[in-house]
């Protein structure tokens, strides 16, 4: 417990946000539209919210490496994303439990900011192999 991990996302991109809104299919005129968004009262084009929450399970799996995986995650969406922010994502281990398959459960605690602005928090729980 208590171990630290970080990771972080080169500028946020146009063209990432309309593979995203193919890949999600979500065509949301927010995430590409920049007058719409505007009008919308956002201020200008935002990043999907599920797209921040891609950033924290990359950082996530990244830190646990290629024997474990995510079981769960969850995020709180608390500030928009845009084009040309360099998002970082930070975790910790808050919790560790044996589960019944005999792979250790790691409740890992994650923010995402964008300077000193969070713009998403959650958890995930990681289940990995057993220290030996």
């Amino acid at each position: 417990m208590g171990d630290t991990f970080a990771l972080s996302i080169p500028a946020v991109t146009t063209t990432q946000l309309v593979r995203y809104a193919g890949a999600s299919d979500d065509y949301n005129r927010i995430h590409y539209d920049q007058g719409y968004a505007q009008e919308a009262g956002l201020g200008g084009v935002i990043a999907h919210g599920m797209l921040t929450m891609g950033f924290m399970g990359r950082a996530v799996s990244e830190w646990a490496g290629p024997a474990a995986f995510i079981v769960d995650i969850e995020a709180r969406f608390n500030a928009p994303v845009r084009p040309g922010d360099v998002v970082v994502v930070t975790g910790t281990v808050a919790d560790s439990a044996p589960g019944s398959d005999g792979r250790q459960r790691l409740r890992c605690e994650i923010v995402a900011r964008v300077g000193q602005k969070t713009v998403a928090s959650g958890a995930a729980v990681v289940a990995a192999p057993l220290a030996h």
